[in-house]
């Protein structure tokens, strides 16, 4: 039986929570074994707002408009909207498969076909309000449901302005009017990937109006004047990291930190299972890791000034509790005493199994033999990235676009 998500109608704070926990079965930086996904997330949404690890190709953020504007130009129900989307980018699907080869990526849906599960639109949806193509704060939903009184705005200003249309009047409009003109006559059934010059001097206005400051827009105005763009597989190493603005290299150098301070806390979290599931070739394999990390990255983090730290992440739209930026402390503090012993630290044992139990529950691997024969060996040890890796995709998307003729 294949498994269905249906939804309710929340305020758009909750549907915005219900979003994120679905998009944890598919992000890979979403294994958050020991709770620090909302300090991970935080410093991502300010360098690259909008993005999302789901996200797969840039043109997307055309295509859903342009849909959804085809389905207001037909007077779609409310009743009948939510069901007329889907068949949409039905549409658009058939037609991507279609004009691009198989060998070209990013196509949502080209391998679940009807059955997909999570649409382009509701990928790209906050990523819309995000960059201010899509007016309103809305969730999915609630646009759909308001498409009938959409439509009564719409003929109001009709009979106000005698059948005239004026880009200045958004009543009923709940798209950006300059984003719908690009969309070509032959949409969707022509539909590609790549993106126009028009579209990425568009996406770049949008950018430097909603996220003038972020690292997502500063890199994508130093884009426009390199043939090809630099190369980097982490974002502190990227070779215009010095000319960064220096609040965006401050948070950076905290990522970078963050990082390396919680892997070495995913490294004892799995030396400690590996001892409990009597797994001699991982135990060996995981004191050895911690002991290079403990002499490798841990000085680093020793410097680290947390109190400067939590101003940049606290209050950035994610929920870091105090017990989190307590466990990050203690953490770093129990690292640093131990040194080179951290892997047989009583303090920093304990903090690693209370921070999964409290997290967990009765679901801990430390209690719960069957969670704990659920452990495939290396839980929580993916590198936090802060989406750099498609954040630099969509960047090389948008940079292809701008030069072409």
């Amino acid at each position: 039986m294949v498994s269905m998500l249906s939804w309710l109608d929340h305020d758009r704070a909750a549907a915005e929570r219900s979003m994120r926990m679905l998009s944890f079965f598919k992000e890979r930086e979403a294994r958050d074994e020991l709770g620090i996904g909302g300090v991970r997330d935080a410093i991502a949404d300010q360098l690259f707002p909008g993005t999302s690890t789901i996200q797969t190709r840039l043109r997307y953020i055309f295509f859903i408009p342009w849909l959804y504007a085809q389905l207001e130009q037909k007077n779609t129900s409310s009743t009948a909207y939510a069901s007329a989307a889907r068949q949409a980018e039905g549409r658009l699907l058939q037609a991507l498969i279609e004009n691009e080869p198989p060998t070209e990526t990013g196509v949502i849906g080209r391998e679940a076909g009807s059955t997909v599960k999570r649409l382009p639109s509701s990928v790209y949806w906050a990523a819309l309000g995000s960059w201010g193509i899509r007016n309103g704060d809305e969730t999915q939903q609630q646009y759909f449901a308001q498409s009938d009184r959409r439509r009564t705005l719409r003929a109001g200003r009709r009979r106000r302005d005698d059948g005239e249309m004026h880009d200045g009047d958004g009543a009923g409009q709940a798209w950006d009017l300059q984003a719908l003109k690009l969309c070509p006559g032959t949409f969707p059934d022509d539909s590609r990937l790549r993106l126009t010059r028009a579209e990425s001097e568009f996406l770049l206005d949008r950018w430097n109006k909603t996220h003038k400051g972020s690292l997502l827009t500063w890199l994508a105005m130093d884009m426009r004047h390199q043939d090809v763009p630099p190369e980097a597989d982490r974002i502190w190493e990227h070779p215009g990291f010095a000319d960064f603005p220096a609040w965006i290299r401050d948070l950076i150098v905290d990522g970078r930190r963050l990082d390396a301070l919680t892997r070495g806390a995913a490294l004892l979290y799995n030396l400690q299972l590996a001892e409990l599931d009597e797994r001699d070739e991982r135990v060996a394999h995981y004191t050895e890791r911690l002991g290079a990390w403990a002499e490798q990255e841990l000085p680093d983090c020793a410097e680290w000034n947390l109190g400067v730290f939590w101003p940049r992440v606290l209050g950035k739209g994610h929920t870091i509790t105090r017990e989190t930026q307590g466990f990050i402390e203690d953490w770093r503090d129990a690292a640093v005493k131990a040194a080179g012993a951290v892997g047989g630290s009583a303090v920093a044992r304990q903090l690693i199994g209370d921070r999964e139990t409290n997290l967990k529950g009765a679901r801990s691997r430390f209690t719960n033999r069957a969670a704990l024969k659920q452990w495939g060996g290396a839980a929580g040890t993916t590198p936090l990235t802060y989406r750099w890796p498609i954040a630099d995709s969509l960047l090389k998307e948008w940079h292809l676009g701008w030069t072409q003729a």
